[in-house]
């Protein structure tokens, strides 16, 4: 049998290349932690209306959409005095996005499809933005301090 001792670091112990390595490593397995949340608010805004997501792509550091099958008649007859802007059905905070942007541009240009499309939009920037941060020095720096990783003095995983 042999022994052998190894030196572990915590992350804000390694010098700036090895907390690169660190970093690069935390990365490759980081998938974006809040999407079925986020598709849950979009859904469940898209159901409001009676529309449904056709088709999406969503992420970090590539193009993203979001398309609906949102049309003219989804909005026949609705009243912009039915809808709050505070309104939180799922819980998330993508439903902040998606009501407050509803029911503003709905009220500066009197389109409810325009509103809705908008919402849309911007919920999707929401998503991409908080998706990019997840991905940033700072936030995967937080993640390794705060959960106690080691690694090695390169920065290999212990």
């Amino acid at each position: 049998m042999e022994i052998i001792e190894t030196k572990v670091y915590n992350f804000e112990e390694l010098d700036d290349s090895a907390k690169d390595r660190a970093r690069e490593w935390y990365k490759q397995g980081l998938d974006y932690p809040w999407w079925h949340d986020a598709k849950a608010s979009i859904d469940a805004f898209c159901k409001e209306f009676g529309v449904k997501v056709k088709d999406y792509s969503v992420g970090a550091f590539a193009p993203s959409f979001i398309d609906t099958t949102a049309e003219t008649h989804h909005f026949r007859g609705l009243k912009l005095k039915q809808y709050d802007a505070t309104q939180m059905p799922t819980g998330y905070y993508l439903d902040c996005t998606l009501w407050t942007t509803f029911v503003d541009v709905w009220q500066k240009t009197g389109s409810a499809l325009k509103a809705f499309n908008e919402a849309i939009d911007e919920a999707l920037k929401d998503i991409v933005r908080d998706w990019e941060y997840q991905y940033s020095d700072e936030s995967v720096d937080e993640v390794l301090i705060i959960n106690g990783y080691t690694f090695t003095e390169d920065g290999k995983r212990f």
